[in-house]
């Protein structure tokens, strides 16, 4: 289900386009949560707390925290979001494009690109979040870029998700490069059969690394581009190398 927020200072600006935001995705059978705020702060307050938002549809003008503020703000926050503006001011798009916003929609022409816009949000955001693990259970629901997710390793009865995501807590020290980590209640060989395999690699017993993120290969190890040396078994080390070098003519 879609995250989305709506921020304009104008009630019934912003009632109507709620109006227009859950029309088009109940026509196109897209499943919705939106909340709708009158006042920036609100959005942030939310943000920060820990509210994940996939899509964004923000006024430009408004008093106090205006949109772009609020935009460079929850981008801090929410840095995988989609940004929509929609404004009668036309002369701030320029500043609205160095914020990586997705689309930039005048408010005269609203009802002629907003459904476009949706839509092609929609379909990104759901690229977006195929291209990440899930971790759900009864007590959490997080999702992992896989583009972050540099190796996982067998630890007891767990497997450990290691990834560059920056975090405030939970963040342990590995190869000189801070790594944030996930434990899941699983086996290496269940979470290997949920990703991709063109992408990643049984390279031990206890390990499974992201091919992306392989820069070398070195006696019993490879390093990873940050430093990282994780230990490579002698029966992998051909497979390793086979399928790291197609990787690699395949991506670089």
């Amino acid at each position: 289900m879609l995250q989305v927020g709506l921020c304009d200072d104008e009630p019934v600006l912003l009632d109507t386009l709620e109006e227009k935001v859950r029309r088009c995705f109940s026509e196109n059978l897209i499943f919705a949560e939106i909340q709708a705020f009158t006042g920036g702060q609100n959005l942030l307050y939310e943000a920060e707390d820990g509210k994940r938002f996939d899509l964004l549809l923000l006024d430009i003008e408004m008093p106090g925290m205006d949109g772009l503020e609020l935009a460079s703000r929850l981008r801090q926050l929410l840095p995988d979001a989609l940004l929509i503006f929609i404004t009668s001011h036309v002369e701030f798009a320029l500043d609205a494009y160095e914020l990586s916003t997705f689309r930039y929609i005048p408010k005269n022409n609203m009802d002629g690109r907003l459904e476009h816009a949706l839509l092609d949000a929609a379909a990104a955001i759901q690229l977006q979040q195929s291209q990440s693990y899930i971790i759900s259970n009864q007590n959490r629901l997080e999702r992992i870029p896989l583009k972050n997710l540099l190796y996982i390793q067998h630890v007891e009865k767990n497997s450990l998700l290691v990834t560059d995501l920056p975090a405030p807590e939970n963040t342990g020290k590995s190869g000189g490069a801070e790594h944030t980590e996930f434990k899941v209640r699983k086996t290496l060989q269940e979470i290997y059969e949920e990703l991709n395999p063109d992408d990643f690699l049984f390279i031990d017993r206890g390990f499974i690394v992201n091919l992306s993120h392989v820069m070398s290969v070195k006696a019993g190890g490879c390093i990873l581009r940050d430093g990282t040396r994780l230990p490579v078994s002698q029966a992998r080390m051909p497979v390793l190398k086979e399928h790291l070098l197609s990787f690699w003519k395949q991506h670089i």
